[in-house]
């Protein structure tokens, strides 16, 4: 049995569950694509695209989405759909994820591990800092900011 809350390979094939593939203490979150958490950018349209590692592109893509870079989706739904992910991030804390991707290629929910269990304190301020970054560009496209208590203060 592993300490660490780790990814795990969600299978479609009749029998599996979550429940019994993740830790039973810690217990476990799909983050799939159909989730609240799962990566708007599809591995399909990576490979459309050319990239050597789909998965990682793909993976790659929602490290710099997540942390509030709105140029691949710079539009209102986007942003609210990170910012419901950011709020819920540390109920991930200690839980094994589940993802469809297999375990040797990039994931998501590898990103997701990592800033899920950051220290509280240094999560709190990073979610602070991707809410002031994706607000500061909202303001400078010429849209309100979705929270203008925190771009205020972090001028």
């Amino acid at each position: 049995m592993t300490t660490e809350p780790r990814r795990i390979q969600r299978r479609r094939v009749k029998g599996w569950t979550l429940s019994r593939a993740a830790d039973p203490f810690r217990g476990g979150v799909i983050v799939s694509r159909p989730s609240r958490y799962g990566n708007p950018c599809k591995v399909s349209l990576m490979r459309e695209m050319g990239h050597e590692d789909p998965h990682l592109a793909a993976a790659t893509n929602y490290r710099t989405w997540l942390a509030g870079d709105r140029t691949d989706d710079p539009t209102d739904a986007g942003d609210h759909r990170r910012a419901r992910i950011l709020e819920s991030l540390p109920q991930l804390r200690g839980k094994d994820l589940a993802c469809t991707c297999p375990l040797n290629q990039a994931c998501h929910a590898d990103y997701l591990l990592l800033r899920a269990n950051m220290p509280p304190t240094e999560l709190a301020a990073w979610i602070t800092q991707v809410i002031a970054r994706v607000d500061r560009q909202r303001i400078r496209a010429g849209e309100p900011p979705l929270h203008p208590a925190v771009a205020e203060a972090t001028r």
